[in-house]
């Protein structure tokens, strides 16, 4: 069968597993919500069919999470050299403990890992990725750090939420600790107007889906700006023509001298360019604004361009007068939410890269994520089992403990079942490791 999405499930079982609140069409909302109550235990019973797969992370600095829906880290190939070609090095994957148990952290700063351990689990962490000290940055004067909130590409500004839809940022600066609330209002960008923030602690969401995710990134800010300028490739700016037939084109093409130090989700920052001249489109037109925040969607190296996307689809073609400047701020990704009282945390791991980039190819175990609108997946497609969950759930409310441990018990007999028939001839091979899972057995003779 299929993966089926939230509305799918719901169309087939609401009449049959639902509560009296949760029937007919007004009622599939309440229905959703049972299924999250549901559906966590069933991912959490074991790895079942379609409940496995692969992600590339890479990471210069030996440290990296795991997206926000999987769970952990079942196996991984480690690409030293982070050309994205080779990964036959296997690595295994330990517990926190093993490093801190055995020989503590292998150096006086505690950063790094032995090669010998593979990936260690460090837990969970408050961002994505960690800011690094400011001091790493070539700049004449480094400040800090700035908080900017953006919409998650191909969307173009952010959702329009009511009171209760904002994000919350808990975060230091050099005076102390401070806490910065984000109202959504359907602007381009919002940001903090602090510039000196050292280290973020806390990233939640208010008590309203915010309707869209969100992106949440920290930017390099300098006192001296010519540090973060970069140079244009000629004198013009332009966006592309639309092809015949397509429609209007959003895609700004900002071509560059050199692009080796932008990646993907980097932000541009326009000055100057409000009385550029335009072509085919309305006189006087401008990067709306020029204060504006810009996400890089994609980069051709080849070409040494930079794609950013805009608001508005009117085909410009801005010309560098004088005074026209394009600065480039690289971004560190704390969060990206949606979901409503999420505090945001991610798993990180560590594994030696011997401070060189390296990818690595993980196979992730998923995790449940919060059923927020009917188009939403849920992968574990055995109506049958997530039927019996449902009844389980209801039971248990009834604290009818029998009934209820019959029904979680036919429910894992059903993705048993699934799993075996889903495997065919691939079974998987039995072994014991009397140190764990990827373990060895210390000063054996």
């Amino acid at each position: 069968m299929a993966t089926l999405t939230a509305q799918g499930v719901t169309d087939a079982l609401q009449s049959v597993c639902g509560s009296p609140a949760a029937q007919g069409a007004e009622g599939a909302p309440q229905f959703r919500k049972e299924l999250n109550l549901a559906l966590p235990r069933l991912y959490n019973m074991g790895m079942w069919r379609d409940l496995l797969f692969e992600h590339v992370v890479s990471t210069s600095d030996g440290t990296f999470t795991i997206p926000d829906h999987a769970e952990s880290i079942v196996a991984a190939l480690l690409d030293p050299t982070g050309d994205s070609v080779d990964y036959s090095y296997p690595q295994k994957v330990r517990s926190q403990f093993h490093d801190y148990n055995i020989v503590g952290r292998n150096d006086r700063d505690g950063e790094n890992t032995l090669a010998a351990f593979g990936i260690v689990d460090d837990g969970y962490s408050p961002t994505i990725e960690q800011i690094k000290p400011i001091s790493d940055f070539s700049y004449t004067t480094p400040t800090g750090y700035s908080i900017v909130v953006l919409p998650v590409f191909p969307s173009l500004g952010l959702p329009t939420g009511v009171s209760d839809a904002f994000i919350e940022v808990d975060f230091t600066v050099a005076a102390g600790a401070k806490t910065e609330r984000f109202a959504l209002n359907g602007e381009a960008f919002l940001s903090t107007t602090d510039i000196d923030i050292s280290s973020v602690e806390q990233v939640k969401t208010g008590g309203t889906d915010l309707g869209a995710n969100v992106d949440v990134v920290a930017i390099p800010v300098t006192l001296t700006s010519s540090d973060q300028a970069v140079t244009l490739n000629g004198t013009t700016i332009k966006q592309t023509i639309p092809a015949v037939g397509v429609g209007a084109s959003t895609t700004i093409i900002v071509p560059l001298t050199d692009v080796s130090g932008i990646e993907v989700g980097d932000v541009l920052n326009f000055n100057g360019w409000a009385n550029a001249a335009s072509d085919g489109g309305s006189s006087g037109a401008e990067i709306d604004p020029a204060s504006n925040y810009y996400p890089v969607t994609g980069i051709d190296t080849d070409k040494k361009e930079v794609y950013i996307y805009r608001s508005t689809s009117e085909y410009n073609l801005w010309t560098a007068t004088g005074g026209e400047s394009i600065f480039h701020f690289p971004a560190t990704k704390l969060a990206t939410l949606r979901e409503p009282n999420k505090v945001g945390r991610y798993r990180r791991y560590r594994v030696d890269v011997n401070n060189q980039k390296a990818s690595l190819r993980l196979l992730l175990k998923r995790k449940f994520t919060v059923l927020l609108e009917p188009t939403d997946l849920i992968h574990l497609s055995s109506l049958s089992a997530i039927k019996h969950a449902m009844l389980g759930n209801i039971a248990e409310e009834n604290a009818d403990l029998e009934r209820a441990n019959y029904h979680w018990s036919v429910c894992r007999n059903i993705l048993d079942e699934q799993l075996d028939a889903h495997r065919g001839a691939a079974k998987p091979a039995v072994r014991f490791d009397p140190a764990g899972s990827g373990g060895t057995v210390l000063n054996i003779m």
